[in-house]
């Protein structure tokens, strides 16, 4: 058994998420609680740290680059994982999903260029692409109020895929925030029309390990040809494992036309360097911590039907069921607040603070994006602070 009970103490840290409160909402909100950023309230894996101190003691902190144990960890675990066969001659790493994403973009678009994406989304899908100098086509994902789940317009997707100055799309699977992992058929479909239209298609994995039971991850590899050598998969151990401050991912390009062109865009930048730290702790993780990940995967299990029970018990909050990732979009529409009142409603009422639907689009407004990855007691904490609040509003 592993400690996912210890509730690390992250307020006046470093921490990105926590920092978040501070500069936003100032002084007298220490004791608000935050849910927002993508990154875990736990303990690290026991075996990660013990490699990354070994490495402290024993290693010089010098100029580095990826052994075969580090290609062959990443093999190990999407085979083991994922049924998914990669080459090592596939993999470039980087220092994380996003940075490996530009830099595709510049290989492979020019300004001008559109790019579909499909909100709400993912917020910095966007900032890439504005920062690249690309016309954004939204193929917006279709709730149905009554089910509480999201699905893909094909027909608009298709449309948009074939205005000839579209030259990429970026997918996410699964999809951050709404939770859908999305099926073989569908990812057949997306393939389809991108290769029909000469689009070449991004898929950011970072949360494939994440999926729900009855909702496996088809990596978009694994549907093999024509589709897989049409795409570039974009995966990481820092989101499984909760390794986000040490800079590693890799991105599986498999044809090697397209690796040179990365490999040009990736050298004019100053290159794609990963932090010594960063490969030792995916080796140790991958290879070693995965009796880990599965203990967390049913604290997080536990969490999400806490949060669904919760949903359930209190009118006007509506819980979109999530398939995979360790985030939960909630539907808060209901509460009939404008966007004023609700940010008023989490932050000075509730004294939580999570991340608001708006910044995944405005088709995300209403929602809240809620992280779940925290030890369950913090978790029963702000739910307790939600039903004190909604009590306020008689509900």
């Amino acid at each position: 058994m592993f400690d996912f009970d210890t509730r690390p103490e992250r307020r006046h840290t470093t921490s990105a998420k926590w920092k978040l409160i501070e500069d936003e909402l100032g002084a007298g909100h220490d004791d608000v609680v935050a849910m927002s950023v993508a990154d875990m309230e736990f303990v690290p894996a026991p075996q990660v740290v013990d490699a990354i101190v070994d490495a402290a003691r024993h290693d010089v902190f010098g100029y580095d680059y990826a052994t075969d144990a580090y290609y062959d960890a990443v093999v190990g675990w999407m085979r083991r994982r994922h049924a998914l066969e990669v080459d090592p001659a596939w993999i470039r790493l980087s220092d994380g999903v996003m940075p490996a994403i530009n830099t595709v973009l510049r290989a492979f678009t020019h300004p001008g260029d559109v790019i579909v994406i499909q909100r709400p989304v993912y917020y910095p899908f966007t900032d890439a692409a504005r920062g690249n100098g690309l016309t954004i086509a939204n193929n917006a994902l279709v709730y149905d109020e009554d089910a509480h789940r999201y699905t893909i317009d094909f027909d608009d997707l298709d449309a948009k895929l074939a205005d000839p100055r579209c030259t990429a799309m970026l997918l996410c699977n699964p999809h951050n925030p709404v939770g859908r992992v999305w099926t073989a058929d569908e990812l057949r479909r997306i393939g389809e029309m991108c290769i029909a239209h000469d689009v070449l298609l991004l898929v950011d994995e970072i949360h494939a390990d994440f999926a729900r039971d009855g909702h496996p991850t088809t990596m978009f590899g694994a549907l093999g040809e024509p589709y897989a050598s049409h795409a570039i998969e974009f995966t990481a151990p820092t989101k499984t494992f909760n390794l986000a401050g040490l800079l590693c991912s890799n991105a599986f390009i498999r044809d090697e036309r397209m690796r040179a062109r990365y490999d040009v865009a990736a050298a004019n930048i100053g290159g794609m360097t990963v932090s010594h730290f960063g490969l030792v702790a995916c080796i140790a993780a991958y290879d070693d911590a995965e009796t880990w990940f599965d203990e967390l995967l049913d604290v997080l299990e536990h969490n999400r039907v806490l949060l669904a029970d919760f949903a359930r018990s209190h009118p006007g909050v509506e819980l979109v069921e999530p398939e995979g990732t360790y985030l939960a979009w909630v539907d808060f529409r209901g509460l009939g607040l404008d966007a004023d009142a609700l940010r008023d409603f989490m932050h000075e009422r509730a004294r939580v603070y999570f991340d608001e639907g708006v910044m995944f689009g405005p088709e995300g407004a209403g929602f809240e994006r809620i992280n779940l990855a925290c030890p369950t007691p913090m978790l029963q904490e702000v739910l307790a602070r939600l039903d004190a609040a909604l009590a306020t509003l008689g509900r």
